[in-house]
């Protein structure tokens, strides 16, 4: 819808220009199409909101089957494509998040706001819920919060500025979030969760996530442009502001006859990164916290532990292949709890998913040995006694393969390096800069890039961290991949094996899928590996400055580096060339790819990701004697 708005833009000045010019038949003519477009596309959403909620009414059924309590009525909500930016990547990481203000705007920023995706999702959060009555269950609000707004608001309402919360090396423009000590802001957060309570009283619990993803707090300390905000907030007590900000919604939901429950995350800090609330500071917010707010999963008034309940089964380790739900092996306490959720993941996972917690929710699996008899148990249902074992070992294969990529996580490293980073469309030349637009046209504007066009051309700069440059980097980085490649290469045979013994077409057809993203996901590995090889070897051949002869000796043999870059790219184009080959011979989906192109972005592979991988291979194969411009050729 954004393109479309953009379209209109610019084009309507046009017409008006021309319209003096046009007989009257066209104009009408092109009316009438305009028209056609706008009902069709109109249609088009329709359509797809109506199979979601079909969607969402399955998964509530599941979940209350499951004995769930409730269910998270923000996973899968339209994304706010108006939100993101031609210019700058960073809204890409808050255009998905339900912001209060976002969904349900109050008065005041409702200008600011695009009414037509807030009605939609105010429609949708509706239809949900009565969904959800119908099974007795309640809603999980999951966001980031306070929620960056957009900058005219601010340059309106320059008093309600808080903090700058984006992250600077990963954003071109400057972004902001409320300041939620402000008592006209406060407001309109009671307003905004009234609408919310009103379109949707089942919603009970609120899960937030602060500081990350166009979210924070004025003052905290890690905000990721440093300590900033409002200046009348610097002296006063970050504790005093946050549980304010909580006990603010928490009498607004109470005024309307809720109770509700708020748990507020701090983004997890890495080794190298600040706490948005040091140990003094969190002790400090849980004192003062009344019963049913907590931070950090620690309840007030004295740090009880905050029950969401909820069960997640895929951690996203193997995304962007759907359908791959590897269940770990590691113990699962049993809750006691009141609270019940269940995240069922992706489509292609949802009915298997299911199937796997209606089998080992009731099981004592508090110790490894009992979490393996449980889920020997679930596979002997799945593929019989004869086979149970081959369905362990193949989890046990991609087990494995999960926790080798731990070493390489910030952010799943497949996710960062072939979503974010288009790896797996980009083409690996010796001479990157050199690329034309066309050449670059499937995937530039979808690399989660802030920085120069020179880092855009640099595989291993990945929203500015470049995690995995250099030798060394690379080194480690390909060990990771050599010791999990035989194991998905095993969990591939074995999911075959199941294939070929199943007794009948559809489980057949299952384990072949199946056994399809495996492959698909091995595919990725080595593609990964490649693109963090050859940059390291750009890079040191780069540095090491050396001119190649003009005209070589005869018997001047190839050198190792060019070897190694060359052969590399051929192993690149040969991967690509191969999961081209696997998609087009499955009838389902292997890769998360967007249904329609509007809807591809940096966070989300597009609908012509084949045609994207073929005009990487094309260019990989017209750059071949680049290579003759950094390396003496061999005339041997």
């Amino acid at each position: 819808m954004r393109r479309l708005s953009m379209w209109r833009a610019v084009t309507m000045p046009l017409l008006a220009v021309l319209a003096s010019t046009m007989v009257a038949p066209p104009a009408i003519a092109a009316g009438k199409i305009a028209a056609s477009s706008d009902k069709s596309a109109a249609a088009s959403v329709a359509s797809r909101d109506a199979d979601n909620l079909a969607d969402f009414d399955r998964r509530a059924r599941m979940a209350h089957e499951l004995g769930a309590t409730e269910v998270v009525v923000t996973e899968g909500l339209p994304i706010a494509y108006w939100e993101l930016d031609a210019d700058d990547p960073y809204p890409a990481w808050f255009a998905h998040h339900a912001t209060l203000f976002k969904m349900f705007p109050p008065a005041a920023v409702r200008p600011f706001m695009d009414a037509g995706y807030a009605a939609r999702v105010q429609r949708i959060v509706t239809q949900r819920c009565r969904i959800l009555g119908k099974y007795d269950l309640k809603a999980i609000w999951s966001a980031n919060e306070p929620g960056v707004l957009p900058e005219a608001f601010f340059a309106a309402h320059p008093e309600y500025r808080g903090p700058r919360i984006d992250q600077v090396t990963r954003s071109k423009k400057v972004y902001f979030a409320p300041n939620v000590a402000n008592p006209d802001v406060l407001a309109m957060y009671r307003e905004a969760t009234n609408a919310l309570l009103s379109a949707c009283p089942q919603v009970e619990t609120f899960l937030w996530v602060t500081t990350d993803a166009g979210s924070g707090f004025d003052w905290a300390p890690g905000l990721y442009p440093g300590a900033n905000g409002a200046s009348e907030n610097r002296d006063v007590p970050l504790a005093d502001r946050v549980v304010g900000f909580m006990a603010n919604i928490q009498q607004a939901a109470a005024a309307s006859g809720h109770r509700i429950r708020i748990n507020i995350n701090q983004i997890p800090p890495r080794p190298w990164m600040i706490p948005t609330f040091g140990p003094d500071v969190l002790e400090n917010i849980q004192r003062k916290l009344p019963a049913d707010l907590a931070v950090n999963g620690k309840e007030g008034p004295d740090g009880r532990p905050f029950e969401t309940g909820v069960t997640r089964i895929d951690d996203g380790a193997f995304s962007p292949v759907v359908g791959l739900i590897v269940p770990s092996f590691d113990p699962v306490a049993k809750s006691s709890g009141a609270h019940k959720a269940y995240l069922l993941g992706d489509r292609e996972s949802e009915d298997f998913t299911f199937r796997l917690l209606r089998s080992t929710r009731d099981q004592p699996m508090a110790t490894t040995v009992e979490r393996l008899a449980a889920l020997r148990r679930f596979a002997v249902s799945e593929v019989g006694e004869s086979q149970a074992d081959t369905l362990i070992d193949a989890w046990s294969a991609l087990n494995d393969v999960r926790k080798y990529l731990e070493m390489l996580d910030f952010g799943p490293m497949l996710r960062m390096g072939h979503v974010l980073n288009r790896w797996i469309e980009r083409p690996m030349v010796p001479i990157p800069a050199e690329l034309s637009d066309a050449e670059k046209a499937g995937y530039r504007r979808f690399l989660f890039q802030a920085g120069t066009e020179e880092s855009a051309s640099n595989l291993a700069d990945i929203q500015a961290m470049r995690m995995y440059e250099g030798w060394g980097a690379h080194l480690l980085f390909q060990r990771a991949i050599e010791i999990s490649m035989p194991r998905v290469r095993r969990a591939q045979k074995d999911f075959d094996a199941l294939a070929a013994s199943a007794t009948t077409p559809d489980a057949a057809d299952y384990w072949r899928l199946t056994s399809k993203r495996v492959q698909a996901l091995g595919y990725l590995l080595q593609s990964a590996d490649n693109m963090v090889g050859y940059q390291a070897q750009l890079d040191r051949i780069t540095a090491l400055g050396g001119k190649p002869e003009v005209h070589p000796v005869l018997g001047v043999q190839n050198d190792w580096a060019r070897a190694d870059m060359i052969n590399t790219a051929r192993r690149e184009i040969d991967t690509a060339v191969a999961l081209d080959t696997l998609m087009s011979g499955s009838s389902r989906p292997l890769l998360d790819l967007a249904a329609s192109e509007d809807e591809e972005t940096i966070m989300k592979l597009g609908p012509n990701f084949q045609s994207v991988l073929r005009q990487k291979v094309r260019t990989m194969n017209a750059h071949w004697r680049d290579y003759d411009r950094l390396f003496t050729m061999p005339n041997p």
